[in-house]
């Protein structure tokens, strides 16, 4: 079961590697932006083969049910597909968001931030926190609506190496109801 799903996440990884995009070359700030496709395959290779139990809290529409799991047991794929969609590294996307970079010398971090110029754009967050000496990302924060004409759904993700990840997407029709729906995923 472990090895469908692992092969299952591998096979989501490959493909998005092979998407028939061209790589974007190493360019300055206003050259590339940062992709949350390279940074989950870096993460992926890093950390593969390493046996960490998880807790999986799902929240559903206010009832919470939580249990025990491993890293072996999580179904990826679906983790990553959310993250994989908020992705902004295509280059149709530069000039599209408006770029700040600041350092917070109290906590030691250097704090990277993408905010969608065009509320059109799926992705319209993205805050990156890195360590100010290693430059390792610390947490990533991502917001993300789609909206038509039968409802709108928001996506907030965050993502803390080795520590958390956490997926909320609330959903709201035009008849007024909503469906609000939350998976933490807590490292032991």
């Amino acid at each position: 079961m472990a090895a469908k799903r692992l092969l299952a996440a591998l096979i989501v990884l490959f493909l998005a590697a092979c998407s028939g995009k061209e790589p974007v070359p190493e360019q300055d700030a206003e050259g590339t932006y940062f992709s949350i496709i390279e940074f989950a395959q870096d993460q992926w290779f890093i950390q593969q083969g390493q046996p960490r139990n998880l807790v999986k809290k799902v929240y559903f529409n206010g009832q919470m049910d939580s249990s025990h799991t491993n890293v072996f047991d999580v179904d990826w794929a679906s983790v990553l597909k959310v993250f994989f969609e908020t992705d902004i590294s295509d280059p149709k996307c530069i000039g599209q968001y408006d770029f700040s970079a600041f350092e917070e010398e109290i906590t030691t971090s250097k704090g990277f931030y993408y905010e969608a110029k065009n509320d059109k754009l799926y992705t319209r967050r993205l805050h990156i926190t890195s360590d100010y000496f290693t430059d390792k990302v610390k947490s990533i924060y991502i917001e993300a609506e789609k909206a038509d004409r039968m409802g709108t759904k928001n996506v907030k993700l965050y993502y803390e190496p080795l520590k958390t990840i956490s997926i909320h997407e609330l959903e709201t029709s035009r008849t007024g109801q909503k469906k609000e729906l939350r998976v933490v995923y807590e490292y032991m």
